[in-house]
Formats: structure tokens, C-alpha cells, sequence
């Protein structure tokens, strides 16, 4: 059974003259994916491997619908990233090292926001959050800002 199918992907980036400058380089737009397409099955184990800038993160942005391609489409357990992001997202988890969470926030209050930004109802969040929290032992951090926990 097909889980993931990626038909022709692309996303490119403009630079701006600041990385321009940095990378060395004239060329104003980054081809960060150009025509992926491919399918992973039930059961499969996948790897994307490849040097930094290759487009490992920005294929797993665009799968997990943080960022829209330029063009393509992929379906998630049958659900378009395109025509229905939502639906990708409830099917779905999500993880990377360079969420680059503001230093402010709080567990509880990312907790409430993610859950708000997923439509569940405030009661409903609120039972989850008591019960994971409790059950990961992060009870005490709750009130704690990112800025000061690990990583």
C-alpha cells in the first residue's frame, strides 16, 4: 500500500544579496528540490541522504505542510499536501531539530497553541496536557520558558 507518493515536487528560494555575498555566488534563486517524485509503502524503511543544502528539509517542510511548494504535489495516506493541509497534518507527526521556538514561550502555552492551531476544543487539550505531562514527568517545567530548557 502506497503511503507517501511525491509526484514532481519543487521548491526554489530567493537570495537575497547577503547570502549571495556569502555563499559566494551570483545566482539569485536556490533550486532547493527540482522534480521529485517517488513513492514509499507501508512498511517501508526510508532515508534521505545528502550533503547540507541538498533538500532533505525542505522536502520533509513541504511533506509535513510547514512550507508550500513552488509546484507538485504530494499525497500522504491519500491526502494532498496542497488541496488539504489539514488532513495531512492530523495523519502525521512531525519533529525537527530547527523549530526555532521563540525563547519566551512556555511548554504550556506551545502545548494550547498547537492544539488550538489543530482545532481541538480547549477541554479536550487541557485533559491531554494534564495527562502527558504527567505522564513524561515535564509537570514541573510546565511554566518554564523555552529559553531555558534542553534541547
Amino acid at each position: 500500500m502506497t503511503i507517501i507518493e511525491i509526484q514532481d515536487l519543487n521548491k526554489s528560494f530567493k537570495l537575497s544579496k547577503k547570502q549571495r555575498k556569502i555563499n559566494r555566488t551570483e545566482v539569485r534563486v536556490k533550486e532547493a528540490v527540482k522534480a521529485l517524485s517517488l513513492s514509499l509503502h507501508s512498511g517501508e524503511i526510508f532515508g534521505l541522504l545528502g550533503p547540507n543544502g541538498a533538500g532533505k528539509t525542505t522536502t520533509l517542510r513541504m511533506l509535513s505542510t510547514l512550507i508550500k511548494p513552488d509546484s507538485g504535489d504530494a499525497l500522504v495516506d491519500g491526502a494532498s499536501i496542497i488541496k488539504n493541509p489539514a488532513l495531512v497534518r492530523s495523519k502525521i507527526g512531525f519533529l525537527t531539530s530547527e523549530l526555532k521556538l521563540d525563547d519566551f514561550f512556555t511548554p504550556n502555552y506551545l502545548f494550547r497553541y498547537f492544539g488550538a492551531m489543530h482545532g481541538l476544543e480547549d477541554a479536550v487539550v487541557e485533559a491531554r496536557r494534564k495527562a502527558l505531562f504527567e505522564q513524561f514527568g515535564i509537570t514541573s517545567f510546565e511554566e518554564v520558558k523555552i529559553a531555558d530548557l534542553s534541547t
